[in-house]
């Protein structure tokens, strides 16, 4: 970023921080997209870490016909009442802060889940990386079906990590549910709930509403927690250095300089130096060949076939 355009950049925001993010496109005739995008980039220049967001979503029911409550196959004309988001809490890695919102009684009774999903979506727009369990089969696809239907344009690129994905590779719990895993491996739980809950949240009840975003944000603190604890299980996790431009060898999971050779990693034709991270425990590796170049000639490989 050359020194004119940062002037411009820290320019916009002070102005922004004295009148609002309205007025400021206004004023400076730019986009809430374009607002956003110096937002983090100040951001980033300033602190070099990655924006890592913890989330977790709430939706209603379908509503659907059905001649049996067995096993079966519904067809879309089944569908007598499509669902919407309801409510999502968040939570920036290792900020005390958890935020969050659920719809309004009026809201839920007109199905209007706007807001929500504006909110929502600045929130993917602003993350390097979003983090939630089952979030690449639910929570992350689920709120783009809505960014969808309310015509709003795709965030910013993100990586994603799932800590569902990421149990049911490593390892072979009897559950891989959030609620299992926070139970087993950390003595912590979600909050009890029941069907009812949604049905009284359906109807507009507020103290239904209040209860559910509750337990939505209970669900990011326990969230947390477990992917702390997966993180050095993470084969392909987005790598810190990457975001933070280390300018020395770190952790790729963590970001961390705290880091000791720890044996090799080897393929079927080069061997490279591994190195475990002292903070989070992760494994990595070196990018360069351990294997002196006047020896490679001498490693063969096995045919595939």
């Amino acid at each position: 970023m050359s020194n004119a355009s940062f002037a411009r950049i820290e320019e916009v925001l002070q102005y922004c921080n004295e009148n609002g993010e309205t007025e400021t496109c206004q004023h400076f005739n730019i986009n809430i997209e374009s607002l956003h995008r110096y937002q983090r980039k100040a951001r980033f220049y300033e602190t070099k870490q990655p924006k890592v967001l913890l989330f977790d979503i709430e939706t209603t029911p379908l509503l659907a016909r059905t001649w049996h409550t067995g096993k079966q196959r519904i067809s879309f004309d089944q569908i007598m009442e499509e669902w919407f988001l309801l409510s999502y809490s968040g939570k920036w890695l290792f900020d005390s802060k958890v935020f969050g919102s659920v719809l309004t009684p009026s809201e839920v009774l007109h199905k209007d889940d706007f807001r929500i999903t504006k909110e929502i979506w600045h929130y993917f727009n602003q993350a390097d990386v979003i983090i939630a369990h089952n979030g690449n089969g639910f929570d992350i696809p689920k709120s783009q079906t809505r960014f969808l239907a309310h015509r709003l344009a795709p965030p910013s690129p993100f990586q994603t990590i799932d800590t569902l994905l990421i149990a049911r590779k490593n390892f072979r719990l009897s559950s891989n549910k959030l609620d299992y895993i926070g139970q087993l491996m950390l003595n912590e739980r979600k909050l009890h709930t029941e069907y009812s809950l949604w049905l009284r949240c359906l109807e507009g009840d507020p103290q239904a509403l209040s209860d559910m975003l509750t337990y939505n944000k209970q669900d990011v603190l326990l969230l947390e927690d477990i992917y702390v604890m997966l993180r050095p299980w993470v084969k392909n996790h987005p790598n810190m250095g990457i975001f933070m431009e280390a300018h020395e060898p770190s952790c790729p999971n963590c970001g961390s300089t705290d880091i000791k050779e720890c044996g090799y990693y080897t393929t079927s034709v080069n061997r490279y130096l591994a190195f475990r991270c002292n903070s989070c425990g992760a494994v990595c590796r070196s990018r360069k060949s351990d294997i002196p170049l006047k020896c490679k000639s001498g490693i063969l490989r096995s045919v595939s076939r």
